[in-house]
């Protein structure tokens, strides 16, 4: 009896103590448990984070390195260029400080009309751009009912839609007419000079004459040759405005 009263006072004066403790243990380690979600949620925020700049930053180096390889490619070939510039210019008699030449002009027979190449080059060290345009003035024999004269004409670039053929036939015949009509004495420069062209020369045609260089330029196409005219030559000119900078004649 006298145990079992010394037991319950013990339970008594303990009892309420512990359960408060483990309570008390309880709710701290709920709290921790809490903190240790929000820190791995934290941690894992930042891993993604981290992941999506390192993602980012090798894309960035690839596209960097991708450049770089263009960037020598590109390098590479404009060494290139002007080695072979250099080697032509070489080769090339030199023109007069600043003068413009016609270096290298090819006219010859095409299916659908003249096919040409020239490459143009400047003199000394220009850094103006040069505009101007080509011109391509042809002497030949025109046979139009029986009859064969000679004509001298303005070539136009040959484009994907050109004018109609009777057109360009009654163009020629007029440009005829008033080269018969001029006075013998006058030069072949200044009888093309008061001709007017042939056909009337579109904007396309127009762009595809144009000039605008510094140093050199290469260009080619296809001339239209109107119907019944037979060319015998080509005299190829570089025009600033009215100016003739350069010209060169080219037998067929």
């Amino acid at each position: 009896m006298v145990a079992l009263s010394g037991l319950s006072v013990a339970y008594l004066t303990q009892g309420p103590d512990t359960g408060a403790q483990q309570l008390r243990l309880r709710t701290e380690s709920a709290a921790l448990l809490q903190e240790r979600f929000e820190l791995e949620a934290e941690r894992s925020q930042a891993t993604s984070h981290f992941n999506q700049t390192q993602r980012a930053l090798l894309t960035e180096r690839a596209k960097r390195i991708e450049l770089e390889k263009i960037l020598a490619t590109v390098q590479l070939e404009l060494g290139r260029t002007q080695d072979q510039l250099a080697f032509f210019e070489d080769l090339l008699p030199p023109g007069p400080q600043g003068g413009l030449d016609i270096r290298a002009v090819d006219v010859v027979q095409h299916v659908e009309g003249l096919h040409y190449r020239v490459l143009l080059m400047r003199g000394g060290k220009e850094t103006k751009p040069f505009l101007g345009a080509l011109q391509f003035v042809a002497k030949g024999h025109c046979r139009e009912a029986g009859i064969t004269t000679e004509q001298t004409i303005i070539l136009q670039p040959l484009l994907a839609s050109p004018l109609p053929q009777n057109e360009l036939a009654h163009g020629a015949q007029s440009e005829y007419d008033k080269t018969q009509s001029l006075d013998p004495q006058q030069t072949e420069s200044q009888q093309v000079t008061t001709q007017s062209p042939r056909v009337r020369q579109t904007q396309a045609q127009q762009a595809a004459l144009r000039l605008e260089f510094v140093q050199f330029q290469r260009g080619q196409g296809l001339l239209a040759v109107p119907p019944g005219f037979a060319p015998q030559s080509v005299t190829v000119r570089v025009l600033e405005g009215d100016i003739v900078h350069a010209s060169k004649v080219v037998a067929l």
